[in-house]
């Protein structure tokens, strides 16, 4: 079965390698000899991965940094993508540098086989059940592909900007005779809500799937809810995330680190609901990767991982020398972590930061207490404390939980961008890397960094691709 779904992944990828040369027409002129249901389901078969240099999400949001051995290195070179996001440099001309992209190229690849499956799978032969599904997976990933795509390289969305602000080509056929063109971001989130609306929904398997690379109506309920929560549409998202959680409320619980000595999260786990993770160096585990100093400070000393982990002697995370103090370098690899991806744990934060904006301000933190309750010893509920809180310090409470709990994923920027369009929440972010790396370095709510620059090889092919900032 392995065999056969790389041969045919190999052909899709040889019809779309004409079409790659523009590098945003990466899509086949639609013949194909995917002429059966099952032939296309392989499409999704395989292991669905974003590679990326490093986290550069992280990095800007200030919770990471590169490899240890990265940052003398990257702040020798001012003329460099990494120096831009260290040191928040806006007169670092970031597009010229930008010749290629990863997430850019490798997102809508993953589109491009989703567009395969909705627009042969209506004629192929065979079950009309496993039909239905796939085409309700093909749109559910096409939809959360250009979510993760509209957040990267363009503004966050707001109503009242968002249908004149640019966004980013919405990809949904196969011919590569049609101009690719930008579209508002307003355009972009109107087409990702439909490709996750109720009635696709309909189509998925309705309950949890433990496949790795598949997945059930738990991620196209998480889907829906999370674009909708970047929109600020927080009463709909919700109601999402708690259909979401209906159908499967399993967190991961760490409380065994503290027999075991020992961190272990594999494709499987059952918290995840769709796992999409970068296999390039090291961000499909943490070994290597240096937690910034705010990160590190806001760990509760009872951590399972922080109090237990404790792998042939070695602990979790230690100094190192050429980092700023109070930054950790990260030991654990056994690991597989979703870092663009959907799990439980994702909905249970949404859930409760939607419910502390409607004033429920226990029941919100009691959702946070879900969650840490499986992370920390002895732990003590923030709920216990929500009767003299406001609404502002509960969620200081959630946003620093929660930027450790999503630490090396793509969550923690879609939320600051998202904080940073509402005056209540903006915030400056200040990076101290100590008198040795220069001293302190910030960035504003509205720094063009928060928008990357679409790379050059789809610029050059497609005049639309106006840069965002």
């Amino acid at each position: 079965m392995k065999q056969k779904a790389f041969t045919i992944l190999a052909m899709v990828v040889f019809l779309c390698m004409t079409a790659c040369e523009s590098k945003l027409d990466i899509v086949p002129k639609g013949m194909t000899t995917l002429n059966t249901v099952d032939d296309l389901e392989t499409l999704l078969n395989q292991d669905p991965q974003i590679t990326t240099s490093n986290n550069e999400y992280e990095i800007l949001c200030n919770n990471m940094y590169d490899y240890w051995e990265g940052l003398p290195e990257y702040l020798a070179n001012p003329n460099s993508l990494i120096y831009a996001l260290v040191t928040y440099d806006e007169n670092v001309d970031r597009a010229s540098l930008t010749t290629s992209s990863y997430v850019y190229e490798n997102l809508y690849r993953s589109i491009n086989y989703m567009n395969v499956i909705i627009s042969k799978a209506p004629e192929a032969t065979g079950d009309d059940a496993k039909r239905r599904q796939i085409i309700a997976e093909a749109h559910i990933l096409r939809a959360w592909y250009h979510f993760i795509l509209v957040n990267t390289f363009a503004k966050q969305y707001d109503e009242a900007t968002a249908s004149e602000l640019g966004g980013i080509p919405y990809v949904d056929n196969t011919d590569v005779s049609e101009e690719k063109t930008k579209r508002t971001i307003a355009e972009v989130y109107e087409r990702i809500l439909e490709d996750c609306s109720d009635e696709v929904l309909a189509g998925l398997i309705q309950s949890h799937v433990d496949t790795p690379c598949r997945f059930g109506l738990d991620f196209g309920y998480g889907v829906r809810a999370r674009v909708l929560f970047q929109m600020k549409r927080y009463d709909e998202a919700l109601r999402y995330a708690n259909l979401a959680l209906g159908v499967n409320n399993r967190l991961e619980d760490r409380s065994s680190i503290k027999e075991t000595g020992t961190w272990t999260l594999n494709e499987t786990a059952s918290n995840n609901y769709f796992l999409l993770w970068s296999n390039n160096s090291n961000l499909g585990d943490f070994y290597g990767l240096t937690i910034s100093p705010d990160v590190a400070a806001l760990i509760d000393p009872n951590d399972y991982i922080m109090k237990y982990y404790n792998y042939m002697g070695m602990p979790w995370g230690e100094p190192y020398q050429v980092l700023p103090d109070g930054s950790l370098q990260c030991q654990i690899s056994d690991i597989r972590w979703n870092v663009w991806g959907i799990r439980t744990e994702t909905m249970y934060y949404l859930a409760a930061e939607c419910m502390i904006r409607q004033g429920n301000i226990q029941g919100g933190l009691a959702q946070v207490d879900r969650v840490r309750a499986m992370r920390i010893d002895n732990y003590t509920p923030f709920a216990n404390q929500a009767s003299g809180l406001t609404e502002k310090q509960a969620m200081k409470l959630l946003q620093d939980a929660k930027r450790v709990e999503f630490i090396n994923t793509i969550e923690n920027f879609c939320d600051r961008k998202r904080w940073n369009s509402e005056p209540e929440y903006a915030e400056t972010i200040t990076r101290d890397l100590g008198p040795e790396y220069g001293g302190t370095y910030s960035i504003s709510p509205d720094s063009p960094l928060w928008v990357f620059p679409f790379p050059q090889n789809a610029v050059l092919y497609n005049p639309s691709l106006t840069q965002n900032y």
